[in-house]
């Protein structure tokens, strides 16, 4: 889901302040908590259950998917990396396909596949980057399927 497992906190310089290293890279950045997202960082219940998860990430408190909370700061792998947009689950709770950051879905599932086609392709045509996993996320939803959206951007 994230890069957590390969991005070290060396160093936490304060409260919202911390010398970090990618790991596969050895990159060095300083990562510091955005001030919008200060409030959600402080509450670590989430993060501490999931100790895969990346350090800054938490869920966002406006909807689906996730925020990185020190986006204007975080490694260049992170800000250039997009590998999975959302995942796609079916009523059963198994993943049935993800689509890529080209929002191209990624799936063996023909239903979903058709579906996909027919009535989610439209909600790409017509929308911003900005609104299209948003708009695409609630017409899969519409039919039954449960879609996590990652943050984009």
């Amino acid at each position: 889901m994230n890069f957590g497992e390969l991005i070290r906190v060396e160093q936490e310089l304060s409260d919202i302040e911390f010398s970090c290293r990618f790991l596969i890279t050895n990159e060095v950045f300083r990562a510091r908590v955005m001030p919008e997202w200060r409030a959600l960082f402080a509450d670590t219940t989430e993060s501490d259950a999931n100790p895969a998860w990346c350090r800054f990430l938490r869920r966002s408190p406006e909807g689906p998917g996730f925020v990185c909370t020190v986006h204007d700061s975080n490694a260049s792998i992170c800000r250039e990396f997009r590998c999975c947009l959302m995942r796609i689950y079916d009523r059963a709770g198994r993943q049935v396909g993800k689509v890529g950051g080209n929002r191209s879905l990624i799936s063996e599932d023909e239903e979903l596949n058709r579906f996909f086609r027919k009535k989610v392709v439209d909600v790409i045509d017509g929308s911003s980057l900005q609104d299209w996993p948003g708009k695409a996320g609630k017409t899969l939803s519409s039919a039954g399927y449960r879609v996590v959206i990652y943050d984009e951007g």
